[in-house]
């Protein structure tokens, strides 16, 4: 019988839907699944909406490849290194139970939406797999973990997942149709075509989140001939669609209801309202005119009201006017929003987020962290320079800093004059430390020559940092007062250093 050879992530949706089919035709059996990452990173830089819309678009063409499969947009792909060491591990006790395992997870994943890299999930999945819940990782299976990535990387794969190789010398890159699979299994060739999705989609498209409450299929035309010019989001449910709305912001909501009017005029009136925090135009998809629906869409707030039965090139022109318009408003926003020396977010920005920030974690009930940075002997640069270097010092400083703080979360200030802020949502007090270590390192590094600045003669900077559990009992001007009561005393004990508020 033909052995199977498969290098696949667990972070794919891809390779998720090829071993759903392998397990429905029971082949599972006959193949030597070796997990790889194909972005070992993209549990750090995958917050944005740009990713978040790869994800989606990923996610789109499985569903529309193999609709028999179930899978959903999970909110972003896991951390998957330690769930694939887990894997390997259990193979090496129970062949059996590590194919469940694997299921499970990809199902836990691309399913149920869980994060993959918690370790209580991945606690869950070994109980459900039969497997003892104490796993010990040993050097072995970092090796063979390491093996299998370095497999992949330097085969004949162009760097594509999934990739199944037969015993026999054939090779099938990307996802095939579920008819393409049984045949390459019954040992002939297949075309192995390029698939969008499974490669990076245009990094500048503007997004647009479709929410539908009903059947797909009815807008699915309309959703097909928006895709070669924007990145869709196709959120499964409601609370996927609200967590998405409030953390990765598309260009342009697009909602399509049969029977739950009331609830998407709220989401519509929800949305329009909070113009400060997420300034999301919304438009609505219907099948056929209404001019009752029309109207109540406006009055909550719509920017438009689409019909199906209108030719595809008028909505697509449609779309495109309130893709213009929403960009024209971006820019004036981030006008209003950023300063223009250094290029990071402005006082008026930083006021406004300190508060948004601060709600959210009451919220959430997690930590805020709040790091405050002034530029030392920053006056006497200016004497001795003049104010062009020292404009040019602030610039430099402040891109410094914004190429340090990397979290997609965590935001940069100039918070006036030589001073600049940078906010860490559901960081903690070691995370921060870290990080602005970092930042002064990385300023130091920078050698900018200031002859008037102690005996390391370059500009140096000194950090204050503090955090808090945001309550009713205090305030975010609380959190600024104790972050530079730390910054003061770091000031006091001789610039260039970092000092927690205790």
């Amino acid at each position: 019988m033909l052995q199977y050879t498969v290098y696949a992530d667990l972070n794919c949706p891809f390779c998720y839907a090829l071993h759903e089919q392998l397990h429905e035709f029971g082949l599972l059996p006959q193949v030597d699944w070796r997990l790889v990452e194909h972005a070992p990173d993209i549990a750090i830089y995958n917050k944005t909406a740009e990713n978040q819309a790869e994800l989606a678009s990923d996610v789109f063409v499985v569903r529309s490849r193999v609709p028999h499969i179930d899978v959903a947009l999970p909110q972003r792909r896991s951390d998957s290194h330690f769930a694939n060491l887990c894997v390997i591990q259990a193979a090496e006790h129970d062949l059996e139970k590590s194919i469940k395992l694997r299921h499970l997870l990809y199902r836990a994943l691309w399913i149920d939406g869980l994060d993959i890299a918690d370790v209580p999930v991945i606690y869950d999945c070994l109980i459900a797999a039969g497997l003892p819940a104490e796993v010990t990782i040993e050097e072995a299976q970092e090796n063979l973990l390491a093996q299998w990535q370095k497999s992949w990387e330097d085969g004949n794969f162009n760097l594509r997942i999934p990739v199944i190789c037969s015993s026999d010398g054939r090779t099938s890159l990307g996802l095939p149709s579920p008819d393409d699979l049984k045949a390459f299994f019954k040992g002939e060739e297949i075309s192995t075509l390029e698939i969008r999705g499974e490669v990076k989609t245009k990094p500048l498209q503007q997004t647009i989140a479709i929410y539908c409450d009903h059947n797909i299929e009815n807008i699915w035309p309309l959703i097909a001939s928006l895709r070669n010019d924007y990145n869709i989001l196709l959120p499964s449910n409601l609370s996927e669609l609200k967590q998405l709305l409030h953390k990765d912001h598309p260009a342009l909501l697009m909602l399509s209801t049969e029977n739950q009017w009331d609830s998407m005029f709220s989401l519509c009136r929800d949305v329009t309202s909070n113009q400060d925090e997420l300034s999301i135009p919304v438009a609505f998809i219907n099948q056929e005119n209404d001019d009752q629906r029309e109207l109540e869409a406006y009055n909550a707030g719509a920017s438009d009201f689409m019909y199906l039965t209108r030719p595809a090139a008028v909505l697509q022109s449609r779309i495109q006017i309130l893709m213009q318009m929403k960009q024209s408003q971006d820019k004036l926003a981030r006008s209003a929003r950023i300063d223009g020396l250094t290029q990071v977010n402005n006082r008026r920005e930083f006021d406004r987020s300190i508060d948004a920030e601060w709600r959210r974690a009451q919220r959430s009930k997690r930590n805020l962290v709040l790091l405050m940075l002034d530029v030392d002997h920053f006056k006497s640069f200016n004497d001795q320079y003049g104010h062009l270097a020292g404009d040019g010092c602030l610039r430099t400083i402040a891109q410094a800093i914004k190429k340090t703080v990397k979290r997609a979360e965590d935001s940069v200030y100039r918070y006036g004059g030589e001073e600049f802020a940078v906010i860490l949502p559901e960081s903690t007090l070691e995370g921060a430390k870290i990080l602005a270590e970092k930042v002064r390192a990385n300023i130091e590094a920078l050698q900018i020559k200031h002859l008037n600045a102690g005996d390391k003669k370059i500009v140096t900077v000194s950090i204050g940092i503090a955090s808090c559990k945001p309550s009713e009992d205090i305030c975010p001007n609380d959190l600024i007062e104790q972050a530079d009561r730390a910054l003061y005393k770091a000031k006091e004990l001789g610039r260039n250093r970092v000092i927690l508020n205790t």
